[in-house]
């Protein structure tokens, strides 16, 4: 498997235009590099900070995917981004949309495991749906759910996804003695194991509520079905990496 792939490890913004600018910017950089696929970070469209309720609302983000949308079937490039969903009676979910190379939504994981913060805001998805983007199955976990392995290994049983996106801003926790690697790679490792996937992570690389938790960010991370791990992008850096599915290399471009 070699598909040619993208992560987008693009800086979070205030606003959701600055980031469906950003967004368009990474998409199109990634296409001319013959991406054929791009990950990007969870809440991407309207990054996720304190005024995430002013940007969370329908008026804004409905014309913001309909935008990636049409830029996906213009570049013929599928993506998995953040962004929020909403439900029938107001329910606001942290959702990873699935958008293929036609533009077309293929499917909609809903983050389960929330934070406690998170679920003030937030509703708890269900299930972990799969789409055919480029031929290949992909689906979702979404940031801390990656402690979440045994529920997650029974949604996604070993060879029913060949890609797992994990978008997130996952770090070394401040609060335990730090470990090499971080249990988070492991987690990631573990779920690559588990799921027989190619595990495509895609970290912040800023924080805008608290900028000191910038020093973690960025160092996305790309793990194979073994869970060997075969890169991890730049620390603290925005940009787009364009590598081949399976490959140990990539290509840096700073944005």
């Amino acid at each position: 498997m070699n598909t040619r792939t993208a992560i987008a490890q693009i800086n979070m913004h205030w606003t959701t235009s600055e980031n469906v600018a950003a967004i368009l910017r990474a998409m199109t950089l990634a296409s001319a590099h013959g991406a054929r696929l791009c990950g990007f970070s969870e809440l991407a469209v309207t990054g996720f900070h304190r005024h995430i309720a002013r940007e969370a609302t329908a008026q804004r983000v409905a014309p913001a995917i309909r935008e990636l949308q049409a830029s996906c079937a213009r570049l013929s490039l599928g993506i998995a981004v953040g962004a929020p969903t909403f439900g029938a009676d107001a329910e606001k979910y942290n959702s990873h949309l699935l958008i293929d190379e036609y533009g077309e939504t293929k499917a909609v994981v809903s983050k389960q495991g929330l934070t406690d913060p998170e679920a003030t805001f937030f509703a708890r998805g269900s299930g972990r749906p799969i789409a055919r983007l480029q031929g290949l199955n992909c689906s979702a976990v979404i940031c801390r759910e990656v402690n979440d392995l045994d529920v997650v290994a029974q949604q996604l049983k070993p060879g029913a996804a060949d890609i797992v996106f994990v978008p997130g801003a996952l770090r070394q926790d401040p609060e335990k003695p730090p470990t090499d690697p971080p249990e988070y790679v492991r987690d990631i490792q573990r779920l690559a194991l588990a799921t027989g996937a190619y595990v495509v992570q895609t970290n912040w690389p800023n924080a805008l509520n608290r900028p000191e938790e910038s020093v973690d960010g960025g160092h996305s991370i790309v793990a194979a079905p073994s869970g060997e791990i075969m890169f991890r992008l730049p620390r603290q850096a925005s940009g787009v990496a364009i590598f081949n599915l399976g490959e140990q290399q990539f290509e840096w471009h700073p944005l």
